[in-house]
């Protein structure tokens, strides 16, 4: 073999291993890019789950306060109610004292349930003339099925007048 065939052979060599190397480097090139890709694409879907989450967390938040608003709401309602009830129920009791009032305070009996008061009219001067079922309401309170019932009884004439009485002598009280 001659030199000249030695040289071309070295530089066919040369020739084919700078061929691989630069297959390989487009190789690797390409297989970094695919994995710049993956990254990237990782990295959309994170940036797309955080968006989600901080969008959910924020719609959580709306609804959080929207809850507390409700519970605050109820609250003062609730508030508002009792005060409205112990209002009713100490005007009841108080209604005979008020200016306006067309019956004797002193021939009122409070009741409470299911009717308010009795007006014994004329009781304070000895002499009855009417005996009066009266239900006291504020504001635009209605009367209750309970008491709607009892002032159709009234009203229909289904009032009776009944006497108990207890056996002294030999009564369930001595038994006890």
């Amino acid at each position: 073999m001659n030199l000249i065939t030695f040289l071309i052979l070295v530089l066919a060599a040369l020739f084919l291993v700078i061929v691989l190397l630069i297959f390989y480097i487009v190789s690797l090139k390409r297989s970094v890019l695919l994995k710049q890709h993956e990254v990237e694409m990782t990295l959309k879907k994170a940036n797309e789950l955080i968006n989600e989450a901080m969008a959910s967390r924020e719609e959580a938040m709306k609804e959080k306060e929207e809850i507390n608003k409700k519970i605050e709401d109820a609250r003062r309602e609730s508030v508002s109610k009792s005060r409205d009830v112990v209002v009713g129920r100490v005007s009841e009791q108080l209604a005979p004292f008020f200016p306006g009032f067309k019956y004797n305070p002193k021939d009122v009996r409070f009741i409470g349930t299911p009717i308010d008061l009795i007006i014994f009219d004329g009781m304070d001067n000895g002499n009855i003339t009417s005996i009066v079922f009266l239900e006291v309401k504020s504001g635009a309170s209605k009367l209750t099925e309970r008491e709607k019932a009892v002032m159709e009884a009234i009203n229909s004439g289904r009032v009776s007048f009944d006497i108990y009485r207890i056996n002294t002598t030999n009564s369930a009280i001595d038994e006890i």
